[in-house]
This record gives structure tokens, sequence and C-alpha cells, in this order.
């Protein structure tokens, strides 16, 4: 249930696009669609060609993937439901605007939110658990 709580919350969050949230001993990153905090210590990877970061906490624990594209025009439901299908995941489900599913990687229990601002699709990856995700994903903005 506590996982269920979790994933409503942040899909909530990520309705909004604009919450604002800042995290102590953090500092303000920008990349090309969006900018977040950073909490001290986790690493940043960065697929430019892709609009795709990967944000990995210092014990790699966790992580967050933040993926920004261009919906294509498709429903967001159609590109929630082939991103589930090329991450093996299941249980896709609506959660106010945004569409939510679970997935495995290397071992890992992930989430993924799926969201859209116009012609523009916000993907999220968690992968596993970590305190300081919440608050990152509450200071992401989108450009």
């Amino acid at each position: 249930m506590m996982k269920k709580t979790f994933v409503v919350v942040l899909a909530a969050f990520l309705a909004v696009f604009a919450v604002f949230g800042a995290t102590s001993e953090a500092k303000v990153m920008e990349f090309e669609h969006f900018s977040i905090d950073l909490p001290v210590g986790w690493e940043v990877e960065e697929d430019e060609p892709n609009s795709t970061v990967t944000f990995v906490a210092p014990d790699e624990s966790a992580g967050l993937t933040v993926s920004i594209f261009d919906s294509g025009g498709q429903p967001l439901e159609i590109i929630s439901e082939m991103l589930m299908t090329r991450l093996n995941g299941e249980n896709l489900e609506r959660v106010l605007d945004t569409y939510t599913f679970q997935f495995k990687n290397e071992g890992f229990d992930c989430q993924g939110i799926v969201a859209s601002d116009k012609d523009r699709v916000v993907f999220l990856s968690i992968i596993g658990e970590h305190d300081d995700i919440m608050r990152m994903i509450s200071s992401l903005k989108e450009k």
C-alpha cells in the first residue's frame, strides 16, 4: 500500500508540472527541457540525443530518469502503453492526468510515470527507493 500511495503522490506532482519545492543542500541543475534540484552527491548521466537525464543516488541504491519528448500527436494512453510494453511493465493505471506502471530494471523494482503538457510527454522512471527522489520530483520544472 505504501508504494501505491507513493506513486499517487508523485503522479499528483507531475500533473501540475510546476510544483515548487527546494531541498536543503541541493543545487539547481538546468537542462534543455527542465530544471531540477539535485541533492549533494547524486550523479548525473545525460543522454542529449534522447532528451533523457538519469540521476543516481550516492550509494547507487536508487535513481530517477527524466525523459521529455514530442508526443507525435499520439494520445497519452497509447504512449504509456508503448512505454510499459517496451519495459516489460505491468499494471498500467490512470491517476489524475497521468499514467503509472511498474517494471523491473536489473532486479530493482521501478515505477513509471507518464504525463503530458500539450505536445510534449514527460516520462519519469523511478528506480529503487530513496528519500531524495520525492524532493527532486517536487522541484522539477518543465521549460
